[in-house]
């Protein structure tokens, strides 16, 4: 194989990361677009906007969801980190390459959320490096987060993969990191990503 180690993204790209929100929110069409709108999202990955903040309880109200935001948080990120949904087919793809190269996860996400998620999808034994954006301070599309991966595996740009669903984060921070890249959209039986597998 080219490269010596493959970098993945987590949601959407190894788990069912909509599933697991919506089974988090109770399936409430209101809650779901709350928990996705941009100050959460951001809260979820490095932590600011704080909870108790004026930004978040103004998000809060435009939302239309009319609970106090600290313990609806709260409550959220607990039950979402109880859901490890996998994508079809990342466990055996996961398996055969764990054996071959260094495998690392690099998420925007928290470990005390993900690394649960990631042991009840079974698949936390088979990543010895996992980088979460509000443990390290830098979030994608920023690359540093990508450029500590690197150098905590020691290896070079032209010997790494970074698989990843989104356009907006993963694939810049790649770019940016001058590593190549591999846009999953849902399917690991992909020809192209078979062959750069290989």
């Amino acid at each position: 194989m080219k490269y010596k180690a493959i970098l993945f993204d987590l949601d959407g790209t190894l788990l069912d990361y909509r599933a697991a929100q919506k089974t988090a929110t109770g399936n409430n069409a209101g809650h779901f677009k709350l928990v996705n709108s941009p100050e959460v999202q951001s809260y979820e990955s490095r932590g600011v906007p704080l909870p108790g903040s004026t930004e978040m309880k103004r998000v809060f109200i435009k939302f239309g969801v009319h609970t106090d935001p600290v313990k609806f948080l709260d409550t959220y990120f607990k039950r979402l980190s109880q859901h490890g949904i996998l994508i079809t087919g990342a466990l055996q793809i996961l398996e055969r390459l764990h054996k071959q190269v260094e495998l690392a996860v690099v998420s925007n996400g928290h470990s005390s959320v993900q690394l649960p998620r990631m042991q009840k999808a079974g698949i936390a034994d088979l990543f010895p490096y996992r980088f979460f954006s509000y443990d390290t301070g830098f979030t994608k599309p920023d690359p540093t987060i990508l450029n500590l991966a690197m150098k905590t595996l020691e290896v070079i740009p032209e010997e790494t993969l970074f698989i990843g669903d989104s356009t907006t984060s993963d694939q810049p921070a790649a770019n940016s990191a001058g590593i190549d890249f591999f846009l999953f959209k849902g399917n690991y039986s992909d020809p192209v990503l078979q062959e750069l597998l290989k």
